[in-house]
C-alpha cells in the first residue's frame, strides 16, 4: 500500500466526509441537541461543544492514531463504570492498567494516576453529554 503524506491523508478525509455528509449529519444532531435542551445560548455551546469533540475523535481515528484508539477503549471502560453506577467507588483504580502501573517508578505512577484523573474527569462529561443527546 503506498504511503501518503500528512496532508494528502487529511485531504483525503476531508473529501471522503463531504461525499458522505457528514457535515449535514453533524449539523442535524446539533440542531436536534438544541431542539431537546431549549434554543438557549447554553445550549448552542454545549452543542457546538459535543459536535467539536466528535469531529476531533473522528478525525483521530481515522487517521489510526494509536492514542485516539487507546483514549476510545477507556472511554468503553468508563461508560460501562457509568452505566453501572452514577457515582462509582474508586474509578481511577479500576481504570489502572495494572501490568504497566506495577513497572513504574513512584514519579510515573502519580503522573500515571493524575492523567488518569484528567482523562476520567474528561470522559465523565463526554458521557454526560451524550447522555443527554440520546435522552
Amino acid at each position: 500500500m503506498k504511503e501518503y503524506s500528512e496532508l494528502k491523508k487529511r485531504a483525503m478525509l476531508a473529501k471522503q466526509r463531504l461525499k458522505m455528509g457528514y457535515w449535514q449529519n453533524l449539523l442535524r444532531e446539533r440542531d436536534d441537541l438544541i431542539m431537546l435542551n431549549g434554543n438557549t445560548a447554553q445550549a448552542i455551546a454545549v452543542a457546538d461543544e459535543v459536535r467539536r469533540q466528535k469531529f476531533n475523535r473522528d478525525n483521530l481515528i481515522s487517521l489510526n492514531s494509536v492514542q485516539a484508539k487507546e483514549e476510545e477503549e477507556l472511554y468503553l471502560k468508563v461508560c460501562k463504570m457509568l452505566d453501572e453506577d452514577d457515582d462509582p467507588q474508586n474509578p481511577i483504580g479500576r481504570l489502572i492498567d495494572s501490568e504497566a502501573y506495577d513497572n513504574m517508578d513512584a514519579m510515573a505512577k502519580q503522573k500515571y494516576v493524575l492523567y488518569l484523573s484528567k482523562k476520567y474527569c474528561e470522559m465523565k462529561e463526554r458521557y454526560r453529554l451524550e447522555k443527554i443527546k440520546t435522552c
